[in-house]
């Protein structure tokens, strides 16, 4: 498969000229507001290219801007809605799984590197605070980190590489590829594997091939982080009146999808506006223990939802 001609899953549109697909469905109260989410960046974004590296991005940067004053106001109430801090939540609860997994890999005494893979990787932020936090903190165990991204679209590659071009990490590899194919893994096994934003566009069957995929690129012992959107009827109609259409799952859906697997456990977390879903599996270390099968999934106690 040549990625180069993929369309990447989030991008969802298909309708050039919405004003006049409004106009043919009768749905004319959509018309002006098409044209004032325009003057926010962040919906200007999503209406023009569904749920593009830029959109979240801006999203996880939650710094207003758009089409003088109006716009730029529009745009801080559209990153103040539930919704919007809810996926936000994902990168922010992705810097703490790596942190997480990162103490775990030095606990455990393993040896470096440590590889780190997000995808598809789009603007990785959290990669690059999670480097930057450590170089702050003076900690030598950087230099044992390899970084790698994985994405579909060739400009996220280049806009990625230089994200992070003159960050702390001193190893990093970024990678066009379709998560979808196995092939796009390297060998030698992750000890962290970031994905989120991806599942959203995917399919159940692609979503399960999906899983395989990281399951089978993830070390021993290594982590799987991953998020779910909820489904809210005021942000489905909003989102699908633009053609920014996505998969709602819920944490039974998530646990039904990821489960299977050998994995030595699952939990997960609900994001206080219950629109986000956020999990953590860790693949069994065969090494550590002989025995075998999956585990059922396991809550965080009072941070636990479904």
């Amino acid at each position: 498969m040549n990625a180069a001609v993929v369309t990447p899953s989030n991008f969802t549109r298909r309708t050039v000229d919405l004003p006049a697909k409004f106009r043919r469905e009768g749905l004319f109260a959509l018309i002006p507001l098409y044209h004032l989410l325009r003057l926010s960046d962040l919906a200007r974004e999503g209406i023009e290219h569904s749920g593009s590296y830029r959109f979240a991005d801006h999203v996880y940067r939650n710094e207003a801007s758009g089409t003088g004053r109006l716009g730029r106001w529009l745009d801080r109430r559209l990153l103040n809605l539930a919704a919007t801090r809810a996926m936000r939540g994902r990168y922010e609860r992705s810097h703490e799984a790596m942190e997480r997994a990162f103490d775990a890999h030095l606990a455990g005494g393993q040896p470096a590197p440590f590889r780190l893979l997000t995808v598809p990787c789009g603007i990785p932020r959290d990669v690059r605070e999670f480097a930057g936090q450590m170089a702050g903190e003076d900690r030598t165990e950087l230099s044992g980190i390899e970084y790698c991204g994985i994405d579909l679209d060739p400009v996220v590659v280049e806009a990625a590489a230089a994200f992070l071009a003159d960050g702390p990490l001193p190893v990093r590899r970024i990678i066009q590829g379709n998560a979808l194919d196995a092939a796009a893994y390297l060998p030698g096994g992750y000890h962290f594997i970031a994905s989120t934003g991806l599942g959203e566009f995917l399919s159940d069957a692609d979503l399960g091939a999906f899983y395989d995929n990281v399951f089978s690129a993830l070390a021993p012992g290594g982590t799987f982080f991953t998020s779910a959107t909820s489904y809210d009827r005021k942000s489905d109609f909003l989102l699908r009146s633009f053609e920014l259409n996505s998969y709602y799952r819920t944490r039974a859906d998530v646990g039904r999808l990821l489960g299977g697997r050998d994995w030595a456990s699952m939990e997960f977390e609900s994001h206080g506006s219950g629109l986000q879903t956020f999990v953590r599996a860790v693949k069994r270390d065969v090494t550590e223990s002989s025995c075998g099968g999956s585990v059922a999934p396991q809550g965080l106690g009072a941070n636990g939802g479904g």
